[in-house]
């Protein structure tokens, strides 16, 4: 997959130990995602994390339902014995229909020679940007 068409995002996730072994692990800007391991591997945790996230991102963006930016990790509250970790996640990988279209676009002279001079990739900036809305 080429850079152009990588579309990452980072949310804060919670990892509460569970009482048998493992964690439940939920991130609590996004409503559904969430997963669960019964392992104390937190690598393989945090595999299972960005999964779950990409997953869940990606239906709410091909649903076109809004969802939440992420909490600064330093604000959560996070229960005693628990921690909370970023995870990011490539939302493209899990997108039904990521087939690219070609758009046409008009943009003031000067804006262009700034984004080249930045060597800013239009396509990227504008599917951020696009993600952005609400």
């Amino acid at each position: 997959m080429s850079e152009k068409t990588k579309l990452f995002l980072v949310y804060p996730a919670i990892f509460t130990p569970e009482d048998n072994g493992g964690y439940l692990i939920e991130f609590p800007d996004i409503q559904g995602a969430f997963t669960g391991i019964n392992t104390d591997n937190i690598s393989y945790g945090i595999e299972m994390a960005e999964e779950a996230l990409g997953l869940t991102l990606a239906d709410y963006i091909e649903s076109g339902d809004p969802f939440n930016s992420p909490s600064k990790i330093e604000e959560l509250k996070v229960p005693d014995g628990s921690f909370a970790t970023l995870i990011r996640t490539n939302v493209s990988m899990y997108l039904n229909n990521d087939k690219l279209v070609k758009k046409t676009l008009t943009i003031p002279q000067w804006a262009d020679r700034k984004a080249k001079k930045l060597k800013l990739n239009f396509s990227s900036l504008l599917t951020n940007a696009i993600l952005q809305e609400k």
